[in-house]
Formats: structure tokens, sequence, C-alpha cells
């Protein structure tokens, strides 16, 4: 089989794997319809900060199911989910993110899981995040209200002779490097925008998140998504390609516009 990444918008992809079409994180609102976000560290940048690079209608054509890796409002929104096909067969992080998917409507949701889960003959493995700083997570998100939990997915098949890992919203922890020895992924998407808060510090992966990845896969191919989309932003895609020169990752990490696609 032929494995391609489509890198939509922010962490939306439409990954192809093993013969099989999975839709990560839907986030299809306009340009600018959530309002900047009162703790980040850059001030007034409303979100997303693009619009969508293909219509809905393009994006969803073909898709065999959907990963939730967590209902961040970057992640899956109300717009997404109104667009959605409600039949469309939904894997979320855990029972909770599940219960409130079926409160939108879907009648087909599944639980990502540690041991694995197979879909049309794709196992989907869950993988730990830490979504902000350790022992900290709690003073984040629960005044907000949001969970900070939060599960990346390993997609191994027999029908490719690669495993693709989606590390989705984490920074450099232990649970990464265990996920990496457990399963030996050859291509890894990292959510690299290096999203920060005020008095707080950033919240997914930038250059040293992605520096350590490297060094714990030195072999793999890394692909930055997340980028340039969210208002607390705080790397872009123009300042990761200048370390990339900087630092000869040409041939190990790659920093897809919004639109394109890779073949992996």
């Amino acid at each position: 089989m032929s494995m391609t990444f489509k890198q939509i918008r922010s962490a939306t992809a439409v990954l192809t794997f093993g013969g099989v079409r999975f839709l990560i994180d839907p986030w299809f609102a306009d340009k600018g319809a959530f309002p900047p976000i009162p703790i980040a560290k850059t001030k007034g940048r409303a979100s997303p900060m693009t619009d969508l690079p293909v219509s809905v209608e393009e994006i969803l054509a073909g898709v065999d199911a959907v990963v939730v890796t967590h209902l961040h409002f970057d992640h899956f929104d109300s717009t997404a989910a109104e667009a959605i096909p409600k039949d469309m067969p939904l894997f979320g992080q855990d029972e909770i993110d599940a219960e409130e998917l079926r409160k939108m409507g879907f009648s087909d949701v599944r639980i990502l899981r540690d041991e694995g889960v197979v879909f049309k003959g794709v196992t989907l493995y869950r993988t730990a995040c830490l979504h902000g700083q350790p022992g900290r997570i709690a003073e984040l998100y629960d005044p907000l209200p949001m969970r900070g939990e939060v599960a990346g997915v390993v997609f191994v098949s027999p029908n490719e002779p690669k495993k693709f890992y989606l590390a989705a919203d984490t920074i450099w922890f232990e649970g990464v490097r265990a996920a990496i020895e457990c399963h030996r992924p050859e291509v890894i998407a990292l959510n690299a925008a290096e999203a920060s808060c005020e008095n707080y510090g950033r919240i997914i992966m930038g250059i040293e998140d992605i520096e350590a990845v490297h060094r714990a896969a030195p072999e793999a191919t890394l692909i930055a998504t997340h980028m340039d989309a969210v208002g607390h932003a705080e790397l872009s895609r123009a300042g990761l390609r200048r370390f990339i020169v900087e630092n000869h990752y040409e041939k190990t990490l790659l920093v897809p516009e919004d639109g394109e696609v890779l073949s992996l």
C-alpha cells in the first residue's frame, strides 16, 4: 500500500494507511471563528488563523473513520460535528470523550486502547500524551474548564511496511519515549507549533521536543503538523524551516503546507 499524509490545517489531516482513510482531529471552523486565547503569550490572534485549503466536502470524500485525539476546540469543533455523517466510525481516547461524541449524535463511537483496536485490517494503539508541563496539567485546564487528557495513536498494518505514530498534543516526556521504544515507528507526526500559555510554558512540542524525538528515533521521518493556525502558537513553519536548514534536517523533518500531500 502507499501511505500518504495530507496536511489540512492545524492538527487536521487525512492519513491513508493500509488502504484505509483516517480523518484526524477535524477542525472545520471558518478563519477567525474563535476569539484570541486570553492566557496566550501571543496577544490578539483569533483562531484559526487561516482558511481551510479545500472544502469540507473534499476533506470528507472517501474517509473511512475519524480519529479524535481529544475534544479541545481546535481538534473537534461544532462545525465538524455537524458536517461529519452521524454513522461515521469515530475513535475517541476514552469512555469520557466517547460519551460526549455520542451526545452529539454519533452512533458508531469506538475507544482507542493501549493493547490496540482493529479497524479494516489496521490496528490502532493508544499512546500517552502530556499536554502541558509535568505536575501542572490540572492547574492549567481545570479552571477553563477543559480536560487535559489526550491520546496519541500508532497505526500498524500488515499491508504497510512502515508504522505511523501520531504523537498528538504532547510535549516530549517518558510516554513519548516509551511509545517510540515499544512500536519503533518509521514515520512520526508531531504537533509542533509550540503553543504556549502565559506564566505556564508550552503545551505542545517546540524545537527542543523535536530534537528529543529525533534523538530517540534517528532513522524516522518526522512530520511537523499543527502549524500556523492557533493564536497561542510561538513556532511558525518559517522559523522551523530556518532551524531545519541550520541543522541539516532536510531529509529528516518535513513541514507540509496546508493542502500538501506527503507520500511516505
